[in-house]
């Protein structure tokens, strides 16, 4: 039996075909989106809470929106990395004022170093051992996980 189709309607869905199907959609609202949409729709969703709470509680919204898009889509940094150096300027207490600001955030070498201290860490967690003993043996698996990250692009 073949799967439904269903379209992403996540406005900046980056896959070449928008087409996916029903069962390995992410379904919020009556919308069904790519894991990897829903994942960066929540993730802009949560910069623009943390910037509205800790660093202007009264931004002009359509240049937030305009500077994240930009970061995130165009210059194809990724929300994670936008959102981490978010975090890391709020836990720092590190000035920002102005939406434009967070292309300082992105192009800090301090933050980059950090991220990418924690993409080491989050891939040693992710990295699985299997023991499976058969008989008198003992086999070992070891399945690496390699993604792509932000740090390849600037390097």
């Amino acid at each position: 039996m073949r799967d439904k189709k269903v379209k992403c309607r996540y406005q900046f869905c980056q896959h070449k075909d928008r087409e996916l199907n029903k069962s390995e959609a992410v379904v919020k609202s009556s919308g069904y989106y790519h894991e990897d949409c829903s994942r960066t729709q929540d993730q802009i969703k949560e910069i623009v809470d943390l910037f509205v709470k800790h660093i202007n509680p009264n931004p002009v919204f359509t240049q937030l929106q305009s500077v994240i898009k930009n970061i995130v889509f165009k210059r194809g940094l990724g929300s994670d990395y936008l959102l981490f150096g978010l975090k890391y300027y709020i836990e720092r207490n590190i000035p920002l004022n102005y939406p434009q600001g967070l292309y300082y955030v992105v192009q800090n070498k301090d933050v980059a170093a950090a991220y990418k201290q924690a993409q080491v860490k989050k891939e040693k967690q992710e990295h699985k051992i299997e023991i499976k003993e058969e008989g008198q043996t003992t086999h070992f698996n070891y399945a690496p996980v390699k993604e792509k990250s932000i740090l390849d692009i600037l390097q």
